[in-house]
């Protein structure tokens, strides 16, 4: 493999050595602080992690409000992205549809330390309310993945049902992350992750046992897991006193879910 190689955490530091004068040459004074981010900063990088940098600046180069590049050397993908401080706090640090996995997010100061500590130290209001906001945001997506595997099982589509149970569990975890005010650390933590939370389906674990071992032939079991999940999911919601499906089909009127964003504001 050419575009694979093993790297241990000192190798990547010396790659952050290489790369920060490069940065420092690509914004000069507009370079408000730097950080290492994702695995390299939590100190859980292994062999084929890539190298994640947050580069802040004051303004925005360009008309982005995000920008960045990634390059593959010698087997390593590097990444730097930039934003001012402001765009990281809105993107990164509040509750968005992304923040089940940016949440989790991690700096480790390179360029001024107190910048970074400034926003690692931030603290995010109504964070029950945006994540339930989120989760009920989310929930036609679970709402169609899930009708797909019905779908399938119905028409015993024998192929395509890894697929379509795969999707759908991915935007069940979405829900449950939100549901649980907890964000997922990485990809491969998801399901592990997800085996903790408090707030879940009674089925789900079940659920997750399918995935995990690949049990998806099984059609009436998996039907049977799948109604009782999504179920729960509707039992949660009703809950927690929110609605989750519209009462009309009228493109004049709010959804259920525009109707809750201006008790966030």
């Amino acid at each position: 493999m050419k575009g694979l190689k093993k790297y241990s955490h000192r190798d990547r530091e010396k790659v952050i050595q290489e790369i920060v004068p490069l940065i420092k040459k690509k914004f000069g004074e507009n370079l408000l602080a730097l950080a290492a981010a994702a695995s390299y900063a939590r100190m859980e990088d292994t062999d084929y992690s890539d190298l994640e940098l947050v580069a802040f600046v004051n303004e925005m180069p360009g008309e982005k409000k995000v920008d960045g590049i990634g390059k593959i050397r010698d087997g390593l993908l590097v990444e730097l992205v930039w934003m001012t401080k402001a765009t990281y706090i809105e993107r990164v640090l509040e509750v968005t549809p992304d923040w089940y996995i940016a949440g989790s997010d991690v700096l480790l100061p390179l360029i001024n330390e107190d910048i970074i500590n400034e926003l690692t130290a931030y603290k995010v209001k109504k964070v029950r309310e945006k994540c339930l906001f989120q989760a009920l945001n989310h929930w036609h997506e679970v709402q169609e993945s899930t009708a797909k595997v019905l779908n399938a099982i119905k028409k015993e589509n024998r192929t395509g049902i890894s697929l379509l149970v795969s999707d759908m569990y991915l935007h069940m975890l979405r829900v449950l992350s939100f549901l649980n005010q907890t964000p997922y650390k990485t990809f491969s933590e998801f399901i592990s992750q997800s085996l903790a939370f408090e707030i879940k389906p009674a089925l789900f674990d079940e659920l997750t046992h399918i995935m995990v071992e690949g049990i998806y032939q099984d059609f009436e079991h998996l039907e049977n897991v799948v109604v009782n999940v999504f179920s729960d999911f509707e039992k949660i919601f009703e809950e927690e006193g929110y609605h989750l499906y519209d009462d009309n089909i009228d493109p004049n009127l709010p959804t259920e879910v525009e109707k809750m964003n201006p008790h966030l504001q």
